[in-house]
């Protein structure tokens, strides 16, 4: 009964090899795709170097799979539009938001904080209780967070397309909370401090963010199934490998 259940399970991985191989030739075959990253969120995408966490790991798959591929850097919102008007074929770092376009797996994942830069007891049991502070946040984070509602009305509530500018601002003191992936924080607070910004932590104050989809999980977007689903096989097989962890950690 083993052996049948192991002989399933090779016979089905083999299947799926076959496929993506098969389908990655024929791209492959077919010309250069072109992939759209995000901007300004290292050490997961880094546009002036071409590099980061999320950037690499697509690197590694599209390499596996035989995939061709032009990169280009652009804001979140425009990266979801360019995707959605064929301009693009691939999107990394998307929420599943459009019936129109096909996601993988989950692919990579930001831990949020609210961190209050003068309340070292600060601390939130619902996402309500922000508004009583002003608040730097990134692109598309009311969406993310799901909560438009909220801040619809928030004239002290602020999106960043560039998160250096929402750190900046923050430990400037243009805003009281900064709505951020700790990891990301960590990277931007070293760049800055070699650039001789003045900060000091000793008086912040850090809450995970109380919403359901904390980890929130970024998806790779395509507009063609098949593309998808190679991408899916890959994906898998990086991740039992142990070689997903690796980049993350050692790029961290």
């Amino acid at each position: 009964m083993i052996i049948k259940c192991l002989s399933r399970k090779l016979t089905f991985s083999v299947l799926w090899l076959v496929v993506a191989v098969y389908h990655s030739v024929v791209i492959a075959e077919s010309g250069t795709m072109v992939v759209a990253f995000g901007q300004s969120r290292p050490p997961y995408v880094d546009e002036s170097s071409q590099s980061g966490i999320s950037v690499e790991l697509f690197a590694h798959l599209a390499q596996n799979l035989n995939w061709n591929y032009q990169s280009v850097f652009v804001s979140n919102r425009r990266m979801e539009r360019l995707l959605l008007s064929a301009k693009v074929d691939i999107a990394v770092e998307v929420q599943q938001s459009d019936e129109e376009l096909f996601y993988s797996s989950p692919f990579i994942s930001y831990s949020n904080y609210a961190i209050h830069n003068n309340n070292r007891g600060f601390s939130i049991a619902t996402m309500d209780a922000l508004q009583n502070y002003s608040i730097c946040a990134w692109q598309n984070a009311k969406q993310h967070l799901r909560i438009e509602q909220m801040v619809a009305n928030k004239k002290d509530y602020v999106e960043y397309p560039k998160q250096r500018e929402q750190v900046i601002d923050w430990i400037s003191g243009k805003c009281e909370v900064i709505l951020i992936d700790d990891t990301l924080l960590r990277w931007h607070l070293m760049q800055l401090k070699e650039r001789r910004y003045r900060y000091s932590n000793s008086s912040w104050g850090k809450a995970l963010l109380p919403v359901e989809n904390n980890p929130l999980w970024f998806y790779v977007g395509f507009r063609d199934a098949q593309l998808r689903d190679s991408f899916n096989f890959a994906l898998q097989q990086l991740k039992a490998s142990g070689r997903y962890e690796l980049i993350r950690e050692r790029i961290e």
